[in-house]
């Protein structure tokens, strides 16, 4: 990938997290106005997240552990959503974007590193 390319995407991303920094916490609301149709989006893409986490543990290499914690801060964000669009909770709307926010960074810093990162062997478990 060309260093336009990548500088292009690192700009995109930081655009997304800006702007769920900034309106996050009322498209979350937004959400709550159809709490079946939303629970079941938001249960969708746990799946989805879930499957590219058990993807990225079976990984080897820095990236993949990276990659890893990224799916994980997802994940506690689709439930704070869920939590936030099922049964409003208070704590969960600014958990929801935290942990977005989060996620986020964890991208911004897979994708700012150098192209070639070592990786690190797998180890090997006794029986």
């Amino acid at each position: 990938m060309s260093t336009a390319a990548r500088a292009f995407e690192v700009a995109m991303v930081a655009v997304i997290a800006v702007a769920v920094l900034v309106g996050g916490a009322s498209l979350l609301v937004q959400l709550t106005r159809a709490p079946l149709v939303s629970g079941i989006c938001l249960g969708v893409l746990m799946v989805l997240v879930l499957a590219a986490l058990r993807r990225d543990l079976v990984a080897v290499g820095l990236g993949a552990r990276v990659r890893a914690s990224r799916d994980v801060a997802f994940v506690a964000a689709i439930v704070a959503a869920i939590c936030f669009v099922l049964a409003p909770a208070r704590w969960s709307n600014g958990a929801t974007v935290s942990a977005l926010e989060f996620g986020f960074v964890l991208e911004l810093l897979m994708r700012l590193a150098p192209a070639g990162t070592p990786q690190i062997p797998k180890e090997k478990t006794r029986m």
